[in-house]
């Protein structure tokens, strides 16, 4: 069954894999000199270790040598890249449906029902590999960074849990239970999210493993319990206190407190997109999310903190009663504490689901599998829960043709969020590079594209990018940019927030390009105003500067 449900999961991503390098994998990967290796040499995989623009703790080397390994086995082929991508997808699935395993083998030990323990595996396991929130995971190449350090850390999650169920029944385990700390330690070579493996081994110990007996080897438990989880919280908590700089804002149009208080309302949104698949809510931009300006602005704000202040509580005090449901809601707030907290991330991004969702799908496939024998509904449950893999796929199907051309991609984000200045961004560039291919084309692309950057500006005036795109769009056609325009996309760069989400840094050498090859163009003046504005904000961080530098 386990084989049914890993076929099912190629099956459904198999078009997807067909699609391109998108957004950041151009940079990380595709224009990344460093990364394209020809050969599996010790210098070329040290280069390709090396190859990212961050530095420590944030150049997540292991996944920078894999895709430099994908470069010296397959060329720049970005299926071959996916198609690595979705193996790793399969791999973490058949390690969430041994973790499924060891969770019910510590609630029910040697009194379980072997079918019943297989089947709450196999619904938890297939869950997790046909769910279509994980399909941006998969498919948009460089969140291997996030599948690497996520495989690692439920690998080390099991590997403790096997280790702390071994040794509760007389027999050796700590091997497996020191091996955790090497597994996560990998994981955090690919992503820094992996810092979190000590919190969640201390939301295991508190719903899950406090029920083993605890009467053998209880002074090495206690010891490793320190070693483990207490000593690296207390560390960690002290690195963030002396490194501030962590916690700056300064290239966010957003602050610290409306952050913090929007999380609250993302966090039910994420739970929402696990229970209930709604494909026009999914895509990679969200940058139409209304931001929480206060408990009351927008009134859900104030609910979505009570409830999450409700849900904690519920968790610690059921932990007795209902451990899996404990297990799961602590889970997954644990698994945002980093990505969904102070920290000046981006405000909601899919893939940082593909940890936490391993507990609330975990405990879906506990009510339909086991609670429901209880209440003797397993039939009707089942049935249900079939029912419910069947959706899971077919709307990941759906999804995967959507990514399997950008073109697809780009309109369908605009049309599902016709408010995300991204969105709109990146359709109006598909009929942008029509133009550019055939500068005669039906005017109607033009306005089109014309069309769109309007939208984008109308939802966020701050959109540079949208700016950009109207000189570009004008470049294009033969026509000398709009002056206001220009005056705008000065103004702007001079002035306004200039993370990743206003603009992107490859307009400038686009311009610069275009001033090299072609005849209309800005005149120098403009242009080289333009890079100054960019180079007095101070909200660039030194990749970006110096980019433009």
């Amino acid at each position: 069954m386990l084989i049914l449900a890993l076929t099912a999961t190629v099956f459904v991503y198999l078009e997807g894999l067909h699609g391109p390098f998108l957004l950041d994998d151009n940079i990380h990967i595709a224009q990344n000199r460093w990364v394209k290796i020809d050969s599996l040499s010790w210098s070329n995989l040290t280069r390709a270790w090396d190859s990212s623009f961050s530095a420590f703790p944030s150049n997540r080397p292991l996944a920078q040598v894999s895709f430099g390994i994908n470069h010296a086995l397959a060329g720049l082929d970005s299926w071959s890249f996916k198609a690595t991508n979705l193996t790793i997808h399969l791999i973490a699935g058949i390690v969430v449906f041994l973790l499924a395993r060891l969770i019910y083998r510590v609630l029910n030990g040697s009194e379980g029902n072997p079918r019943t323990a297989q089947l709450f595996a196999l619904f938890a396991a297939a869950f997790w590999l046909l769910h279509p929130l994980h399909l941006s995971t998969v498919l948009y190449t460089v969140q291997r960074m996030t599948q690497l350090s996520t495989l690692f850390e439920i690998l080390g999650l099991a590997s403790y849990m096997f280790g702390r169920i071994r040794i509760s029944e007389g027999r050796s385990g700590a091997a497996w239970i020191i091996a955790a700390a090497p597994l996560a330690a990998i994981g955090f070579l690919a992503k820094e999210t992996a810092a979190l493996f000590p919190l969640l081994l201390l939301v295991t110990e508190f719903t899950l493993l406090h029920r083993l007996p605890s009467a053998h080897r209880r002074s090495f438990i206690r010891i490793v319990q320190a070693t483990f989880i207490a000593l690296p919280i207390i560390i960690a908590v002290a690195y963030f206190v002396l490194n501030p700089g962590y916690f700056s804002y300064e290239s966010r149009s957003f602050t610290l407190e409306e952050r913090v208080l929007t999380q609250a309302r993302v966090l039910w949104t994420y739970l929402s997109w696990l229970y209930v698949p709604d494909i026009s809510a999914y895509g990679l931009f969200h940058d139409d999310l209304v931001i929480s300006t206060g408990l009351t602005e927008p009134p859900s704000t104030l609910l979505a903190l009570l409830g999450l202040a409700v849900l904690a509580i519920a968790a610690v005090v059921a932990r007795r009663r209902s451990p899996v449901f404990s297990f799961a809601a602590l889970f997954f707030l644990a698994s945002h504490s980093l990505e969904s907290t102070a920290f000046p991330l981006e405000m909601v991004f899919e893939h940082r689901n593909y940890l936490a969702s391993v507990g609330p799908l975990l405990l879906l496939a506990h009510l339909i599998v086991v609670d429901a024998r209880r209440l003797n509904a397993a039939s009707v449950a089942r049935i249900l829960g079939t029912l419910l893999l069947i959706s899971f796929a077919t709307v990941t199907y759906i999804r995967a043709h959507t990514w399997s051309s950008v073109e697809r991609f780009a309109l369908s984000a605009a049309q599902n969020h016709p408010q995300s200045p991204r969105a709109n961004f990146m359709a109006a560039q598909v009929f942008i590079n029509a133009l550019a291919v055939n500068p005669n084309a039906d005017p109607s692309i033009a306005n089109t594209a014309r069309g769109l950057l309007h939208n984008g500006l109308s939802a966020d005036p701050g959109c540079i990018n949208c700016l950009f795109g109207l000189v570009v769009l004008d470049l294009h056609l033969g026509q000398v940019p709009d002056r206001g325009t220009v005056e705008k996309l000065r103004t702007a760069l001079r002035y306004d927030a200039v993370g990743p989400t206003k603009v992107t840094v490859s307009q400038f050498s686009f311009l610069v390009k275009w001033q090299r090859s072609n005849g209309v163009k800005l005149s120098g003046d403009d242009l080289e105003s333009l890079f100054e504005a960019a180079l007095a904000n101070p909200g660039w961080n030194s990749t970006g500067r110096a980019s433009i530098e």
